[in-house]
């Protein structure tokens, strides 16, 4: 889904560069500065969507951390697998779209092959001449060769070999190839059609303005009346299309140098709407990390001793405790159809703040497993109801708390199955139980968490968390969920 995003903010990054020279640039005699414009617009539109707005936050109040149990989601949950998910039918339709324009590009080179290999060889000091007997061709050219067919080799043979050679020593049927090749991969966006057209007219221009004297050659391409078709990939002599345009742009006046700043304005716009879209776009994950740092920093400036809480005195409270919040997260969190069918599980580590008010805000995922699962963890985080607030000293506090998730798929044997997780409230306790810590306090195990509510938070000295094997390791067991060692002063 990222990709399918990217992809689309390029191509209104080009829609936006487009306008941007349709209404400030392309009335400019200044046709190389043109050109380069709309190249830099192909290839800019890449990294503008990749713009990161500058990381600063204003310092937010001290929050206060806890770790809470984590929750586990069985794939039993999991609704019924559609067909084909919205993104499997975005990229298998534009793989379509694909396979045709690659079948049309190449299409488009053959026939210039057989264009160049049908023809009379003429090799020149800068280019080579290709003598074709059919008219039903107009005179074109592409990279180094000069195609030109016979009527116009007896009639208009150094009119067109001057102006054809403008286009082979400036190389302008590579911006024509980068466009094509562009139309290949983003097929849908009829916008490169514009580029494309805008760019062939830009080349004309450039050509026409080599022209020894303007006048003759004016009167040249009025009467110059060959109708012949087009080759997609080449820069082709005459267009009846853009020979009204070609003759005012021979006839205009030069653009001022002064002007030249509009290409400047045009710059500064672009920058600053991606500047502002990045700006916009900033994910509520980062600002939460931005607002983590804030409140580190403002936790150590508060405290002489320079120590960061990980508990408080009293622990914020889902509305009628922790088994209430299993059962909430039971009725409401799905498991993501993509997760099941990719027999993805694992756990999505989550932080929020309980503010003193007892709202939920500040949904961070710290570490996700994706396929759906970070994404449906935060949708139900977001449900919570109004918590009981967390106190510090006797006042409600802002604590920042920590919920493992833990996506897991149901076995198929029996005795696995009957570790579902239900909703009533004789297994609600059996999962409070399985998931308490170990707590230790100065070297004494304690039977549950209760007795920090009654532990001042200045009295801490330090603590330790053990987790994993290392908690086994030493602990044995009663380790396995993990051990909380706590130090008084």
């Amino acid at each position: 889904m990222e990709t399918l995003l990217y992809f689309g903010k390029v191509n209104l990054y080009w829609i936006l560069l487009f306008a941007c020279y349709q209404l400030m640039l392309r009335n400019h005699t200044f046709f190389k500065w043109n050109r380069y414009y709309l190249l830099g617009s192909l290839i800019a539109a890449f990294f503008l969507p990749l713009l990161i707005y500058p990381e600063n936050a204003p310092a937010i109040p001290v929050v206060y951390q806890v770790n809470a149990a984590d929750f586990t989601v069985r794939a039993n949950e999991a609704e019924a697998a559609p067909f084909m998910t919205w993104t499997q039918i975005i990229w298998t339709i534009y793989g379509l779209g694909f396979l045709v324009t690659v079948f049309q590009f190449f299409k488009h080179i053959i026939q210039l092959r057989k264009f160049l290999k049908a023809g009379e060889i003429i090799e020149l000091d800068d280019c080579t001449v290709v003598l074709i007997d059919s008219n039903n061709t107009g005179s074109f050219s592409f990279l180094n060769w000069i195609v030109i067919n016979r009527n116009d080799y007896e009639h208009h043979f150094d009119a067109i070999l001057r102006h054809e050679m403008v286009h082979t020593q400036q190389m302008h049927s590579l911006d024509i190839l980068l466009i094509e090749i562009l139309k290949v991969l983003f097929w849908f966006n009829p916008f490169l059609l514009l580029y494309k057209r805008s760019m062939q007219e830009i080349h004309e221009f450039l050509a026409d303005a080599q022209a020894p004297n303007r006048d003759n050659y004016a009167r040249f391409l009025v009467a110059y009346a060959l109708k012949a078709p087009i080759t997609s990939l080449t820069n082709h002599f005459f267009k009846p299309s853009q020979i009204k345009n070609r003759i005012r742009m021979i006839y205009k006046n030069r653009t001022s140098k002064w002007m030249l700043s509009t290409y400047l304005f045009a710059l500064t716009v672009i920058a600053s709407t991606a500047l502002f879209v990045a700006g916009c776009e900033r994910t509520e994950q980062n600002e939460a990390e931005i607002a983590a740092r804030n409140a580190e920093k403002a936790t150590k400036d508060a405290l002489p001793d320079d120590k960061i809480f990980s508990v408080v005195e009293e622990q914020p409270e889902f509305p009628g405790g922790q088994q209430a919040m299993f059962q909430f997260l039971g009725r409401k969190i799905k498991y993501p159809t993509a997760a099941a069918n990719a027999n993805v599980q694992g756990k999505v580590f989550l932080q929020f703040v309980v503010t003193d008010e007892g709202n939920i805000q500040d949904i961070v995922v710290l570490k996700g497993i994706g396929y759906g699962c970070d994404a449906e963890s935060v949708r139900v985080l977001k449900l919570f109801p109004k918590w009981k607030p967390g106190k510090q000293n006797g006042k409600p506090v802002n604590v920042k708390f920590t919920l493992p998730v833990n996506f897991q798929l149901e076995e198929s044997d029996s005795e696995s199955a009957t570790s579902t997780i239900h909703l009533d409230e004789k297994m609600a306790s059996v999962v409070h139980y399985a998931f308490s810590p170990l707590y230790i306090l100065d070297g004494k195990e304690m039977e549950n968490a209760d007795f920090l509510k009654k532990l001042p938070g200045e009295k801490i000295k330090s603590m330790d968390v053990l987790k994993g094997e290392k908690a086994e390791e030493v602990y044995g067991d009663k380790g396995k969920n993990g051990v909380i060692k706590i130090t008084t002063k």
